[in-house]
């Protein structure tokens, strides 16, 4: 599992998908100032990233 900060959140995230990735959490505001979401690559590898809406 790996975790970023992103500040280009849904450019990543749409590249993840067109790349093959499969979303493990649709991007959401989670209510601490951040909006977050997670995907699965290729490879079996799980990623969350992550950006500050606040």
């Amino acid at each position: 599992m790996c975790t970023c900060t992103c500040r280009m959140f849904d450019a990543t995230w749409s590249r993840a998908l067109a790349a093959g990735a499969a979303p493990v959490q649709a991007p959401q505001e989670k209510g601490d100032g951040d909006r977050r979401g997670g995907f699965r690559d290729a490879g079996g590898t799980t990623w969350w990233i992550s950006t500050q809406v606040a």
